[in-house]
């Protein structure tokens, strides 16, 4: 069964990129036709695995770590453990701001 996201998010402040790993670590963007900006984006959640979103304003993904990765597990798939450098707790993505380095969801499908 598909799940969804929202990044709920100021849009005259923010953006969301969906990024690949790579891009994820190094805060490299997609080109800015492909940016979600509505301040209310769903994001279908319908196959297991990662997935990378970064805010493309100016230095906010690396000097403010705006970037989310969210890890999508199958049914019956065990909850992994957060490491030192993820937390679990994300709020609404880009609105308040995201408290840390790297905030892992986990949604079952």
């Amino acid at each position: 069964m598909p799940t969804e996201s929202v990044f709920n998010y100021d849009s005259t402040k923010h953006n969301v990129f969906k990024v690949n790993g790579t891009l994820f670590q190094s805060c490299t963007f997609p080109p800015a036709n492909e940016a979600l900006d509505t301040g209310k984006d769903i994001i279908q959640l319908k196959t297991e695995g990662r997935k990378w979103y970064v805010c493309g304003v100016a230095d906010h993904c690396s000097a403010r770590q705006m970037k989310l990765v969210i890890t999508v597990l199958g049914n019956g798939a065990p909850a992994p453990s957060p490491t030192s450098s993820a937390y679990s707790t994300v709020s609404s993505m880009f609105g308040v701001v995201v408290a840390a380095t790297v905030a892992i969801t986990t949604i079952f499908v």
